[in-house]
């Protein structure tokens, strides 16, 4: 039964939901069930509904408190969970930077335990609103935010200094916007700055968010100044303090750069923005004269080859610009004037193709143009470099892509620099330096892999292969268990069902739960077995959302899917897999091993009764598998164990068979690319064959 929070007078009261009480206290969130339970004097709900209530903030930390359960140190969380109560009415951007601010006054050399609080709201404020143009929003009585004063005090000597504890609150503040705000990865950042030649100067982002890319800059470069623009207000001001954190003293603006341009005089000595794309309102019929348009008026679906423009424009001749793009706009035709212009005028430095899911949006290949503002009497190169990472690396993980750029562009900016270059020079399938002139046909089109020749195949590992596909091949057979025929006759079965109520198996699974209801994944969080996992027998591969209550295997467990799937499957579970967490997909069924084989289990459930209730819950469409009433022979532990014993002989039968698959069809895809390529060439049995014309 919800209640009503007393009135404190500091506004409406802070809540929390069970999952933000379990980060707070750093347990999972059916500990936080079980307090409830247990604990007559846990605090009740005040609000939410009865299956996701919500409860006062202060009556739980001081609850927590009492018992023991919360750490002296500040941890990001509890801080984030103060922030949230003393931050008024300020949306969340808002309160990071305004908490932002307080950290930067908790922490300067004067005593702010003994300010008046007059004294301490005009310094935090001065801070807050260093971003001119734009309106503060009403903030929070300074009387109000003390408490958390102090914690984010002691969190910034707990971590290592003040920019590092904000860093930490950054990124707290990124797993709660995933879906309203697309940040640019720390590793692009640094991917653009090399790009640019380690700036110097001013450096400029007119669309800079909370200015990862001009932070980068600055901690990168050299005497950087950071400049920016950003149309969200509370953004803008999150860049201000961020950056007033690192050392800088920026100048940043808040309003519409391709309508509102609040710097029509700069003159930057870097560029780096990462724009909004596929924007359809950016302004063009009131812009169709606008002076930043040199190359071409952008088309109304052209967006980004505007933002293209007015980086251009606002740097300095000679000055470098790195924008990211989607791949559309190296190929769209309504684009392809404006392409040809950057071209003609030597603007266009290199495009390098990214592999798709190393930045937002994750499905797209992105692009990175690479471009320098022509220069009177500058001797400006004849040709364009264009990398394609996706082809160079085998993986798309940062480290490699980036130094797989700038393996190619380096040299390249370098000999062009000097006036040298060999012309047409290339790495087949990786980047070459395509003259001007080729790239100026029809369309146009700039997208990297159109443009490079296939890379050779690599044959140098066929022999190895031959022989691995042979022992692989001599293996199978020793791998079949020594079987006799029997007559089956008639067997006594036991439903999983039975085996449930007698004690002797236990049914887990992972709740299945909202989207937005529990934090995003994060880079750190657990990775959980899927059905992917249990069909494959890999590695867990799946992310779960912070806070999200999981089920975690031990050893002998049998993971089963919930749903249907292609052909039975049961996974056993070994030592070095225990503490795994399972997905909502798969059910978890844990066996007493004085009186159930895991492996035993597992065979019946990779069988052909459990195929046919999977084919007929597709041919239904039912949603979910009911692992209870599987039927399995009633046998003693002795009978089940070498049965189990046989199935696991079966299993590494299957993995090997599998792995000759793989193998051999690498081996055919091989041996067809080289003949193809000349890489290879077939040995004649007899006398060679020619060919009469």
């Amino acid at each position: 039964m919800a209640r009503s929070v007393p009135d404190t007078g500091d506004g409406d009261a802070a809540t929390v939901s069970a999952a933000e009480i379990a980060r707070l206290a750093g347990v999972g969130r059916a500990a936080v069930s079980n307090w409830r339970r247990r604990y007559g004097d846990f605090p009740e709900p005040v609000g939410g509904t009865d299956t996701s209530p919500s409860f006062d903030l202060r009556e739980v930390r001081r609850w927590l408190e009492q018992q023991g359960k919360l750490d002296q140190a500040p941890s990001v969380e509890s801080v984030w969970q103060l922030m949230d109560a003393a931050r008024g009415r300020l949306d969340t951007a808002d309160a990071v930077a305004f908490t932002g601010a307080a950290l930067l006054v908790a922490t300067s050399e004067r005593d702010t335990a003994g300010m008046a609080d007059a004294e301490l709201d005009d310094c935090i404020r001065a801070v807050f609103t260093a971003v001119p143009g734009i309106g503060a929003p009403e903030l929070p009585p300074v009387h109000t935010f003390r408490e958390t004063l102090d914690a984010l005090a002691e969190l910034a000597r707990s971590q290592g200094g003040p920019q590092e504890a904000f860093e930490r609150l950054y990124e707290r503040f990124l797993t709660s916007v995933t879906r309203q705000f697309t940040a640019t990865p720390e590793e692009l950042a640094e991917l653009m700055v090399d790009l640019a030649g380690r700036p110097e100067g001013t450096v400029f982002d007119p669309a800079c968010g909370a200015a990862t890319l001009l932070r980068t800059a600055f901690l990168r470069g050299r005497g950087v100044r950071p400049v920016g623009q950003e149309l969200a207000a509370g953004l803008a001001r999150l860049a201000g303090v961020r950056l007033a954190l690192a050392g800088a003293e920026p100048d940043i603006r808040a309003d519409d750069s391709l309508r509102e341009d609040a710097f029509p005089d700069l003159s930057a000595d870097t560029v780096l923005v990462n724009p909004p794309f596929n924007q359809r309102d950016w302004g063009v019929e009131e812009l169709e004269f606008d002076a930043r348009w040199e190359y071409g008026l952008p088309a109304k679906g052209d967006s980004e080859l505007a933002w293209v423009q007015h980086a251009l424009a606002r740097a300095r001749p000679g000055g470098a610009v790195v924008v990211v793009l989607p791949p559309g706009v190296a190929s769209r035709r309504s684009g392809r004037r404006i392409r040809t212009e950057l071209l003609r005028r030597r603007a266009l430095r290199a495009v390098v193709s990214l592999p798709a899911g190393l930045a937002p949006p994750m499905g797209i290949p992105l692009m990175l143009w690479v471009l320098r503002r022509p220069a009177e009497g500058e001797a400006a190169p004849s040709e364009v470099l264009l990398v394609d990472a996706a082809a160079a690396v085998v993986e798309p993980a940062w480290p490699k892509v980036r130094d797989a750029v700038l393996a190619a562009y380096e040299p390249f900016a370098a000999d062009r620099q000097a006036g040298g270059g060999e012309a047409g020079s290339e790495e087949a399938g990786y980047w070459r330096a395509v003259p001007v002139v080729d790239l100026l046909g029809e369309d146009v089109d700039l997208t990297p892999a159109r443009h490079l020749a296939p890379a050779a195949p690599d044959v140098s590992g066929l022999g190895a292969a031959r022989e691995a596909l042979a022992g692989l091949a001599g293996r199978l057979s020793g791998l079949l268990p020594d079987v006799a025929e029997a007559s089956p006759g008639s067997r006594a079965t036991v439903t999983v069902h039975d085996l449930v109520r007698r004690g002797q198996v236990e049914l887990l699974w992972t709740p299945s739960h909202r989207r937005g209801e529990e934090g995003a994944p994060g880079p750190e969080s657990l990775l959980a077995f899927t059905v992917k996992e249990v069909l494959s027998g890999g590695p867990p591969s799946q992310r779960m959302p912070e806070g999200v209550d999981t089920v975690r295997v031990r050893a002998g467990d049998v993971l089963v899917p919930r749903a249907p799937v292609p052909r039975p499957a049961a996974r056993v579970v070994d030592d070095t897999e225990a503490g795994t967490p399972v997905a909502g997909n798969v059910v978890v069924v844990r066996p007493d091993p004085d009186a159930v084989d895991s492996w035993f289990l597992a065979a019946v459930f990779s069988g052909s009764e459990v195929a046919q209730r999977s084919s007929s819950l597709s041919l239904n469409r039912s949603s979910l598998v009911d692992v209870r009433r599987v039927g399995l022979p009633r046998l003693p532990l002795l009978d089940q164990q070498r049965i189990g014993a046989a199935f696991r002989r079966l299993e590494e039968f299957r993995a090997t068979l599998d792995g000759l698959y793989r193998a051999g069809d690498d081996a055919r895809r091989t041996m067809v690319d080289g003949l193809i390529h000349g890489a290879l060439r077939p040995v004649a049995d007899g006398p060679e064959d020619t060919f009469d014309e």
